[in-house]
């Protein structure tokens, strides 16, 4: 059975493991977010490079890519028509087409 009277000295004790309980909960939270936030930034960090080599691969392949594959690819799977010389307006490389 509980005693029915705590003293000043016991009350004291209670409150002041529970304010050190609480104290390193609060220091092991705060760590777990600190090393969470380091997580997230080295993640976006690789995510970043990832994204950086993807465009510059994607450049170099268009650059390697010649003008023929492109003017096919163009024709064939985007149903666009190949130019024609009237197309190109009546300045073009200095002919006047009348």
């Amino acid at each position: 059975m509980l005693p029915a009277y705590i003293s000043k000295t016991q009350f004291n004790l209670i409150i002041l493991i529970s304010i050190i309980t609480l104290s390193l909960f609060s220091i092991i939270w705060h760590h777990q977010t600190y090393t969470l936030y380091k997580q997230i930034n080295q993640t976006n960090s690789e995510h970043y490079q990832a994204m950086a080599l993807n465009k510059q691969l994607l450049s170099e392949h268009s650059q390697i890519m010649s003008g023929n594959e492109i003017k096919v690819h163009a024709i064939n799977s985007l149903g666009m028509k190949e130019a024609q010389k009237k197309d190109f307006g009546r300045w073009y490389k200095g002919n006047l087409a009348l």
